[in-house]
């Protein structure tokens, strides 16, 4: 498993927005849209890759302080494998390299034991984004 940023608008930036679509939208009934896309100009796209094959992404916002990971994504068939936790220490990594001391994420509750597994921890309520019940997950790095 090889990670690393990938371009906006690129190949791997394709195939990332087609995982994200089929792994978080599309069991909401929804799917990226062109504002979305847009709008992820200015953020750090993280791509995962098997055998040359993107198989799970993240983006990651800094935003002068702690660094927001958003859409966190592994493919079905490789989810429970490790992958996403690999690619939460490569975003801590590529945060703290940013300068940042803490890294956090806005979980859906469904993903809250993912994310305590590997140190963050539970912030505040749960409130809906989405339409989707979720909480802020947080990390010191």
């Amino acid at each position: 498993m090889r990670f690393q940023i990938i371009e906006h608008g690129g190949e791997s930036y394709v195939a990332a927005v087609r995982l994200r679509d089929e792994i978080l939208w599309h069991p909401a009934g929804a799917a990226t849209t062109d504002e979305d896309i847009a709008a992820e100009s200015a953020l750090i796209h993280v791509g995962g890759f098997a055998s040359g094959k993107l198989c799970a992404t993240c983006l990651l916002a800094s935003e002068g302080g702690p660094v927001r990971m958003k859409r966190v994504a592994v493919a079905s068939t490789f989810q429970d494998e490790g992958i996403g936790s690999a690619m939460l220490r490569f975003c801590e990594e590529h945060a703290r390299a940013m300068g940042a001391s803490e890294i956090y994420a806005h979980a859906r509750e469904s993903a809250v034991r993912f994310y305590e597994k590997t140190g963050y921890v539970i912030e505040g309520e749960s409130f809906e984004e989405d339409g989707i019940p979720h909480v802020v997950v947080r990390k010191k790095l």
